[in-house]
């Protein structure tokens, strides 16, 4: 057993308050955390905090893992441009030993910020599929796996694929994988999109589909909308990734049906996408998580750094300060977007029976200055993952190395694509 003992807890489930106290963990599992001084039994392995700032881990409920190399590709260009950019360009050129090393790249990258849950969305450019999945199995982190057809892939080719991935993951028993999802790429014809809906539910695989983006694209994507109700594609199952340029229809439908959306604030500021509405999906009971999407959309994977940005800019646009509060948009990167991916029994908050997964940091390195009376929101405004001193995964430190520089097989790696071009 592991006991971890004062520190200051900034809690994010409903009805809590932040408390200096403890955490006791067995076999990376919570098993009791409050305030105060518990009792230590015999044998525990004790932690003293001195006084930091403990956080649940952040959760990114939509992340490019591999694309972490690829940082500042196509400034000032919108989504399609960018994909010119990286896809068309470097998708052809990369093999799964790159795909593999980038994605070990990114998710310690990750890991460095303070993100110890990720959805991998992952794309397929030749066997890369399988580089990916080796580096979730290999990576600390816990993983939301996002499986992706390749766009030229015919309705046969992908359900063959789905066939694969069932058989090659569904019995995988490793407390990392928290669960699997489908990069849906639509639209198929409609019999084939209910045939590969129905398999997707019959095998418990989620659908995960990047949708209402880019403005260029709302048009015709928002025609769609009709179609994915009818094949049964819109459900508790479902997240959207973006989800900007919505209808007050299809947000009241995707309300209706259960469905979750991820807001990316980085990323869409970044590409130009735009601003989704949260105060209205919120009320149509979408669940709703925050991602920091790919590093080469994003550039940074700092939650922190994610977390202003979205409430600066829903502020901004609704000319009102109180239209969300720190304490929300930390609890949406975290409990919330484990609920929008369905694994919030297991993470997304410091509660026993969950992972023993959290963050500590230290306010005075660097400093902030006094501690704010209300700790949400000095959290949330004025830390970032500098101030993280400790990442633990299963209560177990996996800090080891996250903060030294890259190897340079990525480098030399990147080198070798890019004189190929």
């Amino acid at each position: 057993m592991e006991i971890f003992v004062d520190g200051l807890f900034v809690p994010v489930h409903d009805g809590s308050a932040p408390y200096r106290g403890f955490l006791a963990a067995e076999n990376g599992v919570i098993t009791a955390t409050g305030p105060g001084s518990p009792e230590i039994p015999p044998g525990a392995t004790v932690v003293d905090l001195a006084g930091q700032l403990v956080l649940p881990g952040f959760v990114s409920a939509h992340s490019h893992l591999w694309q972490s190399v690829f940082r500042g590709l196509a400034d000032g260009c919108s989504t399609y441009g960018w994909i010119e950019q990286l896809h068309l360009k470097f998708g052809p050129l990369l093999t799964e030993s790159d795909l593999y090393a980038f994605t070990v790249h990114g998710g310690h990258d990750l890991l460095r910020h303070g993100i110890t849950t990720v959805c991998n969305h992952t794309h397929s450019f030749g066997d890369g599929a399988a580089g990916q999945w080796r580096a979730a199995l290999d990576l600390p982190q816990r993983t939301i796996y996002s499986h992706s057809p390749s766009r030229s892939d015919s309705a046969a080719e992908r359900l063959r694929g789905i066939e694969r991935f069932q058989r090659d993951t569904a019995d995988i028993d490793d407390p990392r994988i928290l669960a699997r999802s489908y990069n849906t790429t639509w639209p198929l014809d409609e019999p084939a999109m209910r045939t590969e809906a129905d398999l997707l539910t019959e095998y418990g695989i989620g659908k995960h589909l990047h949708y209402l983006e880019d403005p260029a694209a709302t048009e015709r994507q928002r025609a769609e909308f009709a179609q994915l109700l009818a094949t049964g594609s819109v459900g508790p199952d479902t997240v959207f990734a973006h989800f900007i340029h919505t209808t007050p229809e299809i947000v009241a439908e995707a309300g209706a049906r259960g469905a979750a959306m991820v807001w990316n604030p980085l990323s869409n500021g970044r590409l130009g996408s735009g601003i989704p509405d949260i105060a209205g999906y919120r009320a149509a009971g979408l669940r709703i998580g925050l991602g920091v999407d790919g590093q080469a959309s994003a550039d940074v994977a700092d939650p922190f750094q994610n977390m202003r940005t979205g409430l600066y800019l829903l502020r901004a646009t609704a000319r009102n300060a109180a239209v969300m509060s720190s304490r929300e948009i930390l609890r949406m990167h975290t409990l919330g977007s484990a609920e929008a991916l369905g694994v919030e029994d297991r993470v997304g908050s410091l509660e026993p029976g969950k992972f023993a997964d959290f963050l500590v940091l230290d306010p005075e390195r660097p400093s902030t200055g006094p501690l704010s009376p209300d700790l949400y929101a000095h959290t949330v405004l004025a830390l970032s993952a500098a101030n993280i001193t400790d990442v633990r995964v299963g209560a177990r430190s996996v800090s080891t190395g996250l903060f030294a520089p890259a190897t340079t097989e990525v480098h030399e790696r990147v080198a070798a694509l890019r004189a190929l071009l």
